[in-house]
């Protein structure tokens, strides 16, 4: 299970990355705007009410993520992809790509695999 702190962390600086200020978080979610910056900073860890109280006022590509890393409620496959890094996509695709390669990973009547070579 991730460090809380930091799976906070990562969540408001995508937050911020996609154009949300920090006060904005922190007016939204009822708490002091230093409060937010002394726990960004690594200065002092929150109250588990503000905790989630920030967390609830994230962007669901913010939140969602954060959750599933506590492991507080699981995400579906589609947004695990949506929300891996692009190193984690790369390795999902060569993990599905050499599983279908393999001799009769295919049944019915789709196993002709010879496309597929050209996308792996």
């Amino acid at each position: 299970m991730a460090n809380h702190q930091q799976v906070l962390i990562d969540a408001v600086n995508k937050a911020i990355e996609e154009g949300m200020t920090a006060r904005q978080i922190a007016t939204a979610a009822g708490i002091d705007n230093s409060v937010l910056s002394r726990f960004m900073n690594g200065k002092q860890d929150i109250k588990a009410g503000d905790y989630f109280s920030i967390l609830n006022v994230l962007p669901e590509d913010c939140r969602v993520p954060a959750f599933g890393r506590l492991g507080i409620f699981e995400m579906s496959l589609a947004q695990l992809i949506q929300t891996a890094s692009p190193k984690e996509k790369a390795e999902m695709l060569h993990a599905i790509a050499a599983w279908v390669l393999q001799p009769g990973a295919m049944s019915g009547n789709h196993t002709d695999t010879s496309d597929l070579q050209v996308a792996v």
